[in-house]
């Protein structure tokens, strides 16, 4: 089958760029040819290898590719949608919550408690249409409006399937209009997982240390992450500890101010970005990893990274985190940004050796049974070739 992705850029940027270089390369593999059309005026030469064809003229690329099936990704133009939509079969990959959310990221920026509302009212009440002004602006702030997230959602109207990794998002799109039956839970799966799996054997053997037991965590460093409010349980934890931070982002420099303002900054590492193939013995020296989200992740692929290499993993049960981190079983949930409960279930994992071990094993079964690459490049096409 011929198909053709739509996606915003043309390289290497992000988790999005990854899943969908991943996806094509996966599927060319399998007979399927592949095109990409783009509004990227830097393409990389080393993402656009995975397409057979590429180009940010559409008409031109349509009429010389000939695609039988379309596949958005992160498209910012309702009316592209809507015109690719009504000539092809069309799915839609949705990556995070910038479809249905004017701030993009889903919690409110006074109270940074959960949004659980559709695009409307609460908007306007909690203050999410006051957003900062364009870089160059002369203005601090711009004003945001919900008719903009509304004639986006009804410029799918002909979008055939949608695609998401988690619960709280199809529940999400559900909540904003958009019919159940169109809705399918695809969690994205990278192909490094399989080489991590084969590298830890999935049960990433502990390295032999008399340091103290070591929490990890691995990400951006930015407000949603929720950094933060990891730091925040820490300070409740009892020592003997250690922690490293590893990943960059625009909170870094307030997060690493935060752990001098609690004590505990001797015994946080802040490494800064690690490139993903150097991360091996982060996680082999960990006792747990966590993931302290203050946003409602749209899946959480961190955990399952974790998971792959047999550490237990504790989080916050917000997003689609619930549906991997089973309570008890493969990690240790606490409520939505309740540090004291987050302290307390790390603090069990440190003094509980035997938990640790019994959680990273599930965990290291779980994603062999339900998140493997091949399985997921399986369902994709099976939900696409059911679209014709």
């Amino acid at each position: 089958m011929r198909l053709l992705h739509v996606h915003e850029r043309a390289g290497f940027h992000g988790g999005v760029e990854q899943i969908l270089h991943d996806t094509a390369l996966g599927l060319a593999a399998r007979g399927w040819p592949q095109a990409l059309l783009h509004r990227d005026p830097s393409p990389q030469a080393g993402f656009v290898a995975a397409f057979a064809q590429t180009s940010s003229q559409e008409e031109a690329l349509l009429a010389d590719f000939a695609p039988e099936i379309l596949l958005l990704h992160k498209v910012e133009a309702p009316e592209l949608v809507r015109r690719l939509a009504e000539r092809w079969p069309t799915a839609r990959m949705i990556h995070d919550h910038d479809l249905v959310c004017l701030r993009r990221h889903k919690y409110f920026p006074l109270s940074t408690r959960i949004c659980d509302r559709p695009a409307g009212l609460a908007c306007y009440l909690h203050l999410c249409f006051i957003q900062k002004g364009p870089p160059g602006s002369r203005l601090p702030i711009t004003l945001k409006v919900v008719s903009e997230r509304r004639q986006a959602i009804a410029a799918h109207a002909a979008v055939r399937r949608f695609l998401v990794g988690s619960r709280w998002m199809r529940q999400e799109l559900a909540m904003n209009g958009i019919a159940a039956e169109r809705i399918e839970i695809l969690p994205p799966i990278p192909a490094a997982l399989a080489e991590t799996m084969a590298e830890s054997g999935g049960l990433g053997t502990k390295v032999a240390t008399e340091q103290p037991p070591e929490i990890l965590y691995v990400g951006q460093v930015i407000r949603g992450k929720g950094v933060d409010l990891l730091l925040r349980a820490l300070a409740l934890v009892p020592p003997p500890w250690r922690a490293t931070i590893a990943g960059t982002g625009n909170h870094l420099e307030e997060c690493r101010a935060l752990a001098e303002r609690l004590g505990i900054a001797a015994r946080v590492q802040f490494t800064g970005w690690i490139r993903h193939g150097d991360l091996a013995p982060l996680y082999a020296r960990a006792a747990l990893t966590a993931v302290p989200s203050r946003w409602p992740e749209p899946f959480g692929m961190v955990g399952i990274e974790a998971m792959a290499r047999g550490r237990p993993v504790v989080g916050f049960a917000v997003g689609g985190i619930p549906d991997w981190l089973e309570d008890g079983v493969t990690g240790l949930l606490a409520p939505e940004a309740d540090t004291r409960a987050l302290a307390a279930v790390i603090h069990r994992l440190l003094t509980e050796p035997g938990l640790q071990a019994q959680l990273g094993s599930a965990g290291a079964q779980r994603v062999r049974e339900r998140y493997q690459p091949g399985a997921y490049l399986d369902r994709l096409m099976a939900i696409l070739e059911g679209m014709r």
